[in-house]
């Protein structure tokens, strides 16, 4: 079984407040499935932080999920950064 990725589909984006740091990634699994990465920490300590992988239903519903996400970061005084 061949699986196709649709790369073209695929999102990232950045946060920062302060100190903090939250990044949101929308991609496919291995298995070509739709997940969304989130991760977050501190910029000033060492270690990575935090990351988990919430699994989607299919490409729409962790669309939303993606935005509402985004939407959050914002209300919570976040900014986003290239």
């Amino acid at each position: 079984m061949e699986i196709s990725y649709e790369y073209d589909k695929w999102l990232h984006s950045k946060w920062q407040r302060n100190t903090r740091f939250y990044t949101l990634t929308l991609c496919q699994n291995i298995y070509g499935g739709w997940m969304i990465t989130k991760t977050w920490g501190s910029a000033m300590t060492r270690g990575f932080g935090k990351s988990k992988d919430l699994d989607c239903q299919d490409y729409q519903s962790g669309l939303q999920t993606y935005h509402k996400l985004q939407q959050r970061r914002q209300r919570r005084g976040y900014q986003q950064i290239d």
